[in-house]
């Protein structure tokens, strides 16, 4: 080869075009392509359970392609989804409650002080169970992450009965929504829930 003759540049590689997923997003990508195997069922309500504690990625990431592939078992996805939602939940509001009590050992933090101002009445931890757990009940509806409500809660000493009664609720609307809006609708409510 001549110095007068042109190079011709390398060809550039698929890999270098494509851009780098996060881990979130890879995860994401793993837990739904979950959904297409013989193991969807149990992988979508293994997330689910973890969901109300420690992982990251909602278990509608598996219910919609699962709805998207079975749409005649769309209730019974939806069922059993909420069932281990819940069970996930009392997971992590036992972990909130765990981290709650040494927290308040750790920093004297009295829950039992009373409050009498502003025409609010009642102790700290009273104040606290009786207003969050309608936070509890919109966070379970709404997109967000459920271990937020189910260890806020614990943390906080919400009544066990009312997280339970806001998480039975909270779920089951949110997995119905999404199953039946993906059952009725098809592959284009994927874009109005965004998951």
């Amino acid at each position: 080869m001549s110095p007068t003759e042109p190079v011709s540049p390398a060809p550039a590689s698929p890999a270098a075009d494509t851009p780098k997923l996060s881990w979130y997003r890879r995860m994401y990508l793993r837990v739904e392509a979950a959904a297409s195997t013989p193991h969807a069922l149990a992988t979508m309500m293994a997330v689910s359970v973890v969901d109300g504690s420690v992982f990251p990625i909602p278990p509608f990431a598996v219910l919609v392609p699962m709805v998207l592939a079975q749409p005649k078992k769309w209730v019974r996805y939806c069922l059993l989804g909420t069932l281990a939602s819940l069970v996930g939940g009392l997971i992590g509001y036992g972990l909130g409650a765990f981290v709650g009590e040494g927290i308040t050992q750790l920093l004297h933090i009295d829950l039992d002080v009373r409050v009498d101002r502003f025409g609010v009445s009642g102790t700290v931890g009273e104040l606290l169970g009786r207003n969050f757990w309608v936070l509890a009940l919109l966070c379970s509806i709404l997109p967000t992450p459920f271990k937020i409500v189910a260890i806020g809660s614990g943390l906080v000493s919400v009544p066990l009965e009312q997280f339970l009664l806001a998480s039975v609720i909270g779920r089951s609307v949110r997995f119905f929504l999404v199953g039946s809006v993906v059952r009725f609708f098809g592959p284009t409510a994927r874009k109005w829930l965004r998951v």
